[in-house]
């Protein structure tokens, strides 16, 4: 009795994913980063961010402002990860004739320190999130 099934992929420090849960699934291993962003080849832009958000959404747009990377997986094709060295991974995300490349940056006792600070208020964190800002803006009228 032959039962073979087809087999998930196993990707072990070095692969390319292409189905959204796996994206995201490689990218939560982020925080700080540092990120070049390419079209057609030429640079556009580059520096460091912090992952923000990292979502799913055919309607939102990956945004990269204020040292914060909001991430939307379904803004690229298709995704490529590799270990740099002992401490550092490398993400290649693959847009249509675009790339954005995500460089993780390890920790250090200062981003320690600001892990201690607020964080910003998340949908995730609040049961209903536009109720609160709802409430929030009818007090700015007052």
């Amino acid at each position: 009795m032959d039962h073979r099934q087809s087999l998930a992929p196993c990707l072990i420090s070095k692969g390319t994913v292409s189905h959204p849960r796996d994206v995201l699934r490689a990218l939560e291993t982020l925080e700080n980063l540092e990120y070049r962003y390419l079209v057609d080849g030429e640079l556009i832009e580059e520096g460091r961010a912090t992952l923000v958000k990292l979502m799913a959404d055919p309607e939102s747009a990956t945004l990269i402002v204020n040292g914060c990377l909001f991430l939307n997986v379904s803004s690229f094709r298709f995704l490529d990860f590799e270990q740099v060295t002992d401490d550092r991974w490398r993400f290649l995300l693959h847009g249509d004739s675009s790339h954005l490349e995500l460089l993780s940056v390890p920790d250090t006792e200062e981003d320690e320190e600001s892990a201690k600070r607020p964080h910003l208020l998340t949908e995730e964190a609040v049961g209903d999130f536009d109720a609160l800002i709802a409430l929030d803006d009818e007090e700015d009228e007052d």
